[in-house]
């Protein structure tokens, strides 16, 4: 196979994971959006009679759990739980640490250095530990995981966007700026922040999937999303106790959440390509 074609076949293999990765993506937002007018069974309610029902049996697509509970409807339910822990991290985590990581670049000097002690302390810790003693600390709930997840990658973001601060912030445009009398706050709204927004996208979507691999481990250890609520980490902890009879109770869940984290972080790849047409050119 010549040079040309390896590239060729290459770029054809890169164009089709994303666009794969993109429809899975694209699905589940979707299921998140119309889930619940997708099916006629409740995703929480318990119905014992009808509980262990096989494939197909009675409407139950993919049967249904040790309580009765349709297995299609609950994973369509996990679907909206997964964005809205995964955005809801994102949006948080991303609007505390862009403020944060601008006025540490921006201002330099001691708050600065407050800001950047305290976000290294916190990324001291393992991500997942972090967010477990939170979510202990604190009622086990969605929104507590949502909170200590904000928590635990705040300063991955602050981290990001301080650097791309300190690299703008020397640029001759900020200091043309300056020099036509601009004051700080204009210069750096109407100049900095602009054009830190790329690399803020990028790590949004990194936030994302990692919020969401981490909140369903948290939920599978029982300090996250609470049963009966359907959730992809609650589902994989409960079939625990039916693994050897009913298999397909874990590994649905469990391929679902690796199918959809594998390609979020494609999508992330993505973008993090189409603003940096650099790094798409290195590869």
């Amino acid at each position: 196979m010549s040079p040309v074609e390896k590239v060729t076949k290459r770029a054809w293999l890169a164009t089709s994971l994303n666009v794969i990765a993109l429809s899975v993506v694209g699905l589940t937002l979707v299921l998140a959006l119309i889930g619940p007018w997708l099916t006629s069974f409740d995703p929480d309610r318990a119905r014992p009679a009808e509980r262990f029902k096989n494939w197909g049996e009675d409407g139950h697509l993919l049967g249904t759990d040790q309580l009765g509970r349709d297995v299609l409807t609950r994973l369509i339910e996990g679907a909206r739980l997964v964005w809205i822990v995964g955005l809801g991290v994102a949006v948080l985590a991303v609007l505390v640490g862009a403020i944060l990581g601008v006025l540490a670049g921006y201002l330099g000097g001691r708050i600065e250095f407050i800001i950047t002690r305290i976000a290294d302390g916190i990324l001291a810790f393992p991500p997942l530990l972090l967010a477990l003693i939170l979510a202990a600390v604190m009622r086990p709930s969605t929104t507590t995981a949502i909170i200590a997840l904000s928590i635990v990658y705040t300063p991955l973001v602050l981290r990001v966007t301080r650097a791309a601060v300190i690299s703008e912030r020397g640029q001759s445009y900020v200091l043309a700026a300056r020099g036509l009398g601009n004051t700080e706050s204009f210069t750096l709204m109407r100049h900095v922040v602009p054009n830190v927004l790329a690399p803020l996208m990028v790590v949004g979507s990194v936030v994302v999937s990692r919020a969401i691999i981490i909140e369903a481990s948290l939920s599978f250890l029982g300090v996250g999303t609470q049963p009966p609520r359907s959730n992809w980490g609650v589902m994989i902890g409960e079939a625990r106790e039916t693994v050897f009879s009913r298999p397909s109770q874990l590994i649905l869940p469990a391929i679902v959440l690796s199918v959809v984290v594998i390609c979020i972080n494609l999508v992330s790849d993505l973008v993090s390509d189409r603003l940096d047409p650099q790094k798409a050119v290195r590869r």
